[in-house]
């Protein structure tokens, strides 16, 4: 029987930010940053919100009438975290913790993270809320911030979760609803990926209708067929699966992930791989179709 604990410490909440913005209403949201360059529905209840401008990018979860999670990158202001800072600095005041406590519905949970997890995706507490740090581990700088409520956390559970009491519920999505995610999804990762490319001094890609419409089917068929991999038994390698599509190109890469709790999370893995990296970072490439399927995902890339 596990033994309950206090909740882990929280750091003060920031005064301003997009941080700032957790169990703040709508209108606190357009207040500050406007209406949203477009809505679309989440896997897990809430409604993403996307702001972006030149140097800012971020995805403002909202439900019932309120901000319930923030995931940001590029130069948005993620208060009380600097993106691009060295991680040294964040942690110089502060220690990432082992085990994060959470006390929600009489029920007990204890996240555990792992080596990996502290490196790379460490979780901090800020008040009720809780911030997920993206490291790029390559530059040792902070990539992106996710801050979310405690219900959040409980509902995409990105670390392991030992409980005592009711298992969180974790939203199921009908068919329809999933054609909506992974429509709003595939767009996510293709912007995230000119954030990226962007802040490396990259130009960005051209959005490629039929190298997505190759990725879409590939992350249909890895989840149908139950594999994992970029040559389909019945479909082939990412040169047959293209010329299937009708893609003219002279060069072509792809990246593949599974079971991430969403895009932004599945772009920060992929940025924390070497092969992934190159391939999201290289000059090689002209354009980009993004295809998600579940929880399935595929960029390809293709260049003259």
């Amino acid at each position: 029987m596990v033994e309950p604990e206090k909740e882990t410490t929280a750091e003060k909440v920031p005064d301003s930010g997009v941080g700032s913005l957790i169990g703040k209403s709508i209108e606190t949201l357009l207040h500050h940053y406007g209406p949203p360059l477009r809505k679309e529905p989440s896997a897990y209840g809430y409604e993403w919100w996307v702001y972006q401008t030149e140097n800012t990018y971020f995805l403002a979860g909202v439900e019932n009438q309120n901000v319930v999670t923030v995931y940001a990158t590029g130069s948005t202001d993620t208060d009380p975290f600097t993106l691009g800072i060295p991680s040294s600095e964040i942690f110089r005041s502060r220690y990432p913790e082992t085990e994060i406590v959470v006390n929600a519905n009489e029920s007990y949970y204890r996240f555990e993270l792992s080596e990996e997890d502290l490196n790379v995706r460490p979780l901090v507490r800020i008040g009720s809320f809780y911030a997920q740090l993206y490291i790029d581990q390559f530059t040792g700088t902070l990539s992106a911030v996710r801050f979310m409520t405690k219900d959040v956390l409980l509902k995409m559970q990105p670390y392991e979760l030992v409980y005592q009491g009711s298992k969180p519920e974790v939203p199921s999505p009908g068919r329809s609803e999933w054609v909506h995610i992974e429509r709003g999804s595939e767009q996510q990762m293709y912007e995230i990926t000119n954030v990226m490319r962007g802040r490396s001094g990259l130009s960005s890609l051209d959005w490629n209708p039929g190298a997505a419409m190759a990725a879409k089917n590939h992350s249909k068929d890895m989840f149908e067929a139950g594999y994992f991999d970029h040559e389909s038994p019945q479909y082939g390698e990412l040169e047959d699966r293209l010329e299937r599509s009708g893609v003219e190109y002279g060069s072509a890469e792809e990246n593949i992930a599974a079971n991430y709790v969403d895009a932004a999370a599945a772009m920060e893995g992929w940025l924390n791989t070497q092969e992934h990296r190159e391939i999201i970072l290289s000059e090689s490439y002209s354009s980009l179709g993004t295809g998600v399927y579940r929880k399935h995902y595929t960029q390809n890339f293709t260049g003259e």
